[in-house]
């Protein structure tokens, strides 16, 4: 990584932190003020009394004990008070980690009973490996086991999403946008302990205005799926919903997919490839969040994945998110992530023992989008320990290099202190 090219580019965005400022050292023949510090050998001093340090044996502050008041090592556990390490540059990555591309899961129908593949296959290799996606859930359908497992898959990290109520294609008059956007929010907090689902998937991925409309207006939702949007004259306007989304996507209403099917018919990939893969090494080209809608795993739904198609996939991306080229999240997690690090601005100031504060801003839009962000620190020298913490409690820390830190916070719990030294 260019970290001077990133640095520069930081500062000229206005997002460059606060130099510390060292603490004046003793000089015999100066003059001091009440109340001001230096340092002298290694040690910290305030003045007592207004003077003039004479020159000579005797008027520094280790010796002139009524004009001078110890206040301890520069040395401290929490750095070099004396002289503490400043902060050029402070800006979140793009993706969570640093990563380079983004990644979502997404199962359709569950509840369909023709996908509880979903939870014999799909779910079981997804937590053995760590990584988590979602599942888009047709409430009506849902029995007793479908909530049971649910609420396993929640447990594990994985998002439960909507696929309405009903599975109504929202483009015929059996379509209430009241009863399939609300209603099956209300169906899933009921069954699921009070969760607030926050993504949508359109049945057959078509969607006029109006019910488009409404989810955007729908209490808990942050995003949805792309779908075909239909015109006045009621055609319905194909090819627009399909393709990765860049890395500052503006509506996340609009959320670009891929279509798995085993022939790979209707994918944005040519035909006869593993198009599973290539949408995840897409996101990694470009930089942005590759979506694949998928359906149920070795069972009798519609354009079920192949258990062994599946594993290989999941295998292959375990591998891009161990080399920390891709952030595997769920769709809300992702919406989260973009648009909390653009409205939860961080700014770095040094409070009196020489931390440097990180403050943020925490408007309307930060505090409802508010997530665990990735935050990159550049130093003006090198720094050989770090730590932070944030509301009382110790932040993940990692030394990049010599000169850049990279600490995990979150914006809506106030500001973040960092040790450096």
């Amino acid at each position: 990584m260019h970290y001077k090219i990133i640095t520069a580019a930081l500062a000229l965005l206005g997002l460059a932190g606060s130099a510390a400022a060292a603490i004046t050292e003793w000089q015999d023949g100066a003059s001091y003020t009440v109340g001001q510090i230096v340092q002298y050998q290694g040690q910290r001093y305030q003045d007592l009394q207004a003077h003039t340090a004479w020159t000579g044996a005797g008027w520094n502050p280790h010796d002139a004990v009524s004009l001078w008041k110890p206040l301890g090592s520069c040395t401290t556990t929490a750095g070099n008070l004396c002289n503490p390490v400043g902060v050029t540059a402070a800006a979140y990555t793009t993706w969570a980690g640093g990563a380079k591309g983004a990644y979502s899961l997404v199962h359709d129908d569950y509840c369909a009973y023709i996908t509880d593949g979903q939870i014999s296959n799909a779910e079981p290799e997804l937590t053995k490996r760590g990584l988590h996606a979602t599942f888009a859930v047709i409430t009506a359908n849902c029995a007793p086991y479908h909530w049971q497992a649910a609420k396993q898959f929640i447990a594990h990290g994985h998002e439960i999403a909507s696929h309405s109520r009903n599975h109504f294609d929202s483009n015929t008059a059996a379509w209430n946008s009241s009863a399939e956007i609300d209603g099956s929010a209300s169906d899933i907090a009921a069954h699921l302990d009070g969760y607030k689902v926050g993504f949508f998937a359109w049945p057959s991925d078509i969607a006029p205005d109006a019910p488009m409309n409404y989810l955007k207006s729908a209490a808990n939702y942050i995003g949805g799926r792309a779908a075909s949007r239909v015109d006045e004259n009621n055609n319905i306007i194909y090819g627009t919903a399909a393709g990765v989304n860049d890395a500052n996507f503006t509506n996340p209403y609009n959320i670009k997919w891929d279509l798995f099917t085993n022939s790979g018919i209707w994918s944005l990939y040519p035909m006869g490839s593993e198009i599973l893969n290539l949408h995840v090494d897409a996101a990694i080209a470009q930089g942005g969040w590759a979506l694949r809608t998928a359906h149920g795993v070795g069972d009798q739904s519609w354009e079920t994945i192949p258990v062994d198609r599946y594993i290989a996939h999941l295998d292959y991306v375990k591998s891009k998110v161990d080399a920390g080229d891709l952030w595997m999240a769920t769709p809300s997690q992702v919406i989260r992530y973009r648009f909390a690090r653009q409205n939860c601005s961080p700014a770095v100031t040094l409070d009196g023992n020489g931390q440097a504060l990180v403050h943020f801003a925490t408007g309307a839009d930060c505090l409802k989008y508010g997530t665990d962000l990735t935050l990159d620190i550049a130093t003006d020298r090198a720094v050989t320990a770090a730590a932070a913490t944030q509301a009382g409690q110790p932040l993940a820390v990692k030394l990049l290099d010599g000169s850049h830190v990279r600490v995990t916070v979150n914006p809506t719990l106030g500001d973040a202190s960092l040790q450096l030294r």
